[in-house]
């Protein structure tokens, strides 16, 4: 018999689930595999909802590109339970899905007058299934974005950065320089292939992106030592951000060397900070964004296409 004591009591907060903490995990499990989650082949119109066509982006688009990786789907495309059953079809049995996650944004009103006075977003879990794991669609076959060529995307990216910095061709290594708003780069024929100088180009850009007269990332202009958690989340949102570009030119980053004393550095970030990897591709989202001239709203980094799961 339950007491009056005990009745109406809350689960200890230790039961709850933590999505930041199990996004953390997934990410961290597989950089100690030694597999760097966003640099595999990405598909020239890359991950995509099967209904709508949109794709899918931030942490979400990593999650379910590690996923895609290990078990080799080759169909770019992911929906819901329910929305296989929308299309005449069904989840094969025994099928696990691939958990994402979905912002809500939600207002909190004022007890006096009823006017929202505060806005904060609500994270949880989402659940799709690659496309492969289903039968029965009434889905055509993926056209994979018809021919293209990956080199002159990438050089259309670049181009196109409207309010980019200078890029000069004139050092022994990579990097950008925020109090000259420069980004310095080996000669085009240091490199071993077009696809790694594209990449190296795509991650100084996307530091760029940081600078004041941009996006003016939080604590971008405070010089930190390699190792330490400000460096290293500003890596990660130069990685993302050039793994989003790569996915956009159709770039494939999966042969690209990484030192592992990158490696390192970023289990050890992650590790410290359980938010880290949702906020850092979030703003490696936004980042590739600015580069492609694009705009989204608040939170949209991370948005599915349905809430139907």
């Amino acid at each position: 018999m339950t007491s009056a004591a005990t009745r109406g009591r809350r689960k200890p907060a230790s039961t709850r689930r933590d999505p930041y903490a199990e996004v953390t995990a997934r990410i961290t499990a597989a950089l100690e595999r030694g597999t760097v989650p966003w640099r595999h082949p990405w598909r020239s119109r890359g991950l995509r909802n099967a209904v709508s066509d949109r794709p899918y982006r931030g942490i979400n688009l990593l999650l379910l590109g590690l996923v895609a990786l290990e078990q080799e789907y080759d169909d770019p495309r992911w929906l819901t339970y329910r929305q296989a059953e929308r299309l005449d079809g069904h989840v094969r049995r025994r099928q696990r899905g691939t958990q994402i996650v979905l912002w809500r944004w939600i207002e909190r009103k004022d007890a006096d007058d009823g006017e929202a006075s505060e806005r904060f977003p609500l994270m949880r879990f989402f659940t799709v299934f690659n496309v492969a794991q289903c039968e029965g669609l009434a889905l055509a076959h993926p056209d994979g974005g018809g021919e293209f060529d990956p080199l002159l995307r990438a050089e259309a990216v670049v181009s196109g950065y409207a309010d980019g910095p200078a890029v000069f061709h004139d050092a022994d290594t990579a990097y950008y320089v925020p109090s000259r708003d420069e980004v310095h780069l080996p000669p085009r024929s240091a490199f071993r292939d077009a696809e790694g100088y594209s990449a190296t180009v795509f991650h100084e850009l996307a530091h760029s992106t940081g600078h004041v007269s941009r996006l003016n990332r939080d604590g971008y202009q405070t010089a930190a030592a390699f190792g330490s958690p400000v460096y290293s989340r500003e890596e990660l949102v130069a990685e993302f951000g050039a793994a989003f570009l790569c996915q956009e030119a159709g770039i494939d980053a999966s042969r690209l060397d990484q030192s592992a004393a990158y490696i390192g550095s970023w289990l050890k970030a992650l590790n410290d900070d359980r938010r880290l990897a949702v906020v850092a591709a979030g703003q490696g989202q936004r980042a590739a964004d600015h580069i492609l001239g694009r705009s989204f709203s608040d939170g949209d980094e991370q948005a599915t296409d349905d809430s139907d799961g």
